[in-house]
């Protein structure tokens, strides 16, 4: 396998999502193109090599992309992950548990049924 030499200029663009997953943009100008490579943490994923006519698609698709994300206000609030995460959360507290005392006389009980189990009686 044939290591590419990364070159001294290149752009990262950082990945919302965090753990270390970016896009590295680099001009190879020795043969004309541009890299898009994908990144996690350290490690080299993925690479796409664009003509020039093919990244000024790939930037008006971009710029069609950011042109509707401005007309659109930003949904301020918790991510759907997280959300759903917090309803388990809470649905699990507010799930009827039986009184303090029969939770004691059931552990108690559990404790004298190990006891005896292990002492073979």
């Amino acid at each position: 396998m044939t290591a590419v030499v990364l070159p001294l200029h290149g752009h990262w663009a950082w990945d919302a999502r965090g753990n270390g997953r970016a896009v590295r943009i680099s001009t190879h100008a020795e043969s004309g193109l541009l890299n898009l490579s994908l990144w996690r943490e350290d490690l080299c994923v993925g690479t796409a090599r664009l003509w020039p006519d093919e990244a000024a698609a790939l930037i008006t698709g971009l710029t069609d992309g950011l042109a509707e994300l401005a007309a659109r206000p930003r949904a301020v609030g918790p991510d759907p992950a997280t959300l759903a995460e917090l309803e388990t959360r809470l649905a699990r507290l507010e799930r009827p548990r039986p009184p303090r005392w029969r939770q004691a006389a059931d552990a108690v009980t559990g404790w004298a049924v190990r006891r005896a189990v292990r002492s073979g009686r």
